[in-house]
């Protein structure tokens, strides 16, 4: 926040927790990238015949999302408190910046993402003068392998 930068940056901060956290919601249907059907081997899970509720296993195609990840957005022109509850998925990072730079979709999957823009506001000052974080604790016990 203090780079010359900051003053008209976007910082998208999103990571996968790789099955961590447990999520009630499951994966939404989407659009194919490309419509091109993956080139599948023979013990890959779609030919195997795994099968879900609705037949053989959705996320064969690539027309489904994963699981939802964080996502947060550190910018002068975010929203404070701001939560968004859209169905979206990473690509929809990838529309704002084809939206912002006028640019056309690589995909038909960033095509078909909703727009982002209502986590920021561009139309008053960007926020120059961000709070100051919480100071940390650094004289606590630190445990390694477990918690007591």
């Amino acid at each position: 926040m203090n780079s010359s930068a900051w003053k008209d940056s976007v910082f998208f901060l999103t990571f996968d927790e790789a099955g961590g956290l447990f999520d009630h919601v499951p994966p939404v249907q989407t659009v194919s990238p490309d419509g091109i059907k993956p080139i599948l081997g023979t013990n890959d899970t779609c030919t195997t015949g795994n099968t879900s509720a609705g037949g053989p296993l959705d996320m064969c195609d690539f027309d489904v999302t994963g699981f939802r990840l964080p996502n947060f957005v550190v910018s002068p022109f975010a929203k404070p408190h701001y939560v968004d509850h859209q169905n979206i998925d990473t690509t929809a990072i990838l529309k704002f910046i084809e939206t912002r730079f006028k640019l056309q979709p690589l995909t038909k999957r960033d095509a078909a993402q909703p727009d982002i823009h209502a986590m920021f506001d561009f139309t008053n000052s960007p926020n120059l003068s961000p709070p100051t974080p919480p100071s940390q604790p650094s004289g606590g016990a630190c445990y390694v392998n477990s918690l007591p």
